[in-house]
């Protein structure tokens, strides 16, 4: 578990699926996202829970909870090359009831101290759909700084959006 004063990161247990679903199987949460909205059944979920739990490779996920143990959302470091020391990073809070309270903010500290000081990774990489203000936003807050853009690379609801290159050194 990666402890922080109103968050904290732990790993994705079995038992998340009906949260992860639910999530998954939301238009305003996953459009944005690399893999776009596609509803999803459980038992398609089902079949690939046991690579979303797997922390041993290169890509570590876990849920974002807050002090009442609630499940808000999930972050993950993706695509860890191990002889550069660099990686992805995603984030989403699929909770409704905990939009807007910093927790997205607070995760991303938190998972970037870990990177830091765990996996010795020293640079984080993002690609944002640049219309998605909240999350340019946010990842501008963070001080990530944006390095190059991809024309109409993503297709959202019958149009291509333009995406955001952005990284940080931590």
């Amino acid at each position: 578990m990666i402890k922080g004063d109103k968050v904290y990161l732990r790993p994705i247990l079995k038992e998340d699926i009906s949260h992860l679903n639910k999530w998954k199987n939301d238009e305003g949460i996953y459009m944005y996202l690399g893999g776009g909205f596609n509803p999803t059944s459980i038992n398609q979920q089902e079949k690939w829970m046991d690579s979303m739990i797997d922390n041993t490779g290169d890509n570590k996920r876990f849920i974002i909870c807050d002090t009442q143990n609630t499940p808000n959302g999930l972050i993950g470091l993706y695509s860890i090359n191990w002889i550069h020391r660099t990686c992805e990073i995603g984030v989403y809070i699929g909770n409704k009831n905990a939009h807007g309270k910093g927790y997205g903010k607070r995760a991303c500290k938190l998972i970037e101290q870990y990177a830091r000081e765990y996996l010795n990774i020293r640079k984080i990489k993002l690609n944002v759909v640049v219309e998605n203000e909240n999350a340019v936003n946010l990842w501008s807050e963070l001080d990530y700084e944006q390095v190059g853009l991809l024309k109409k690379e993503r297709y959202i609801k019958g149009d291509y959006k333009d995406l955001a290159i952005m990284e940080k050194f931590i």
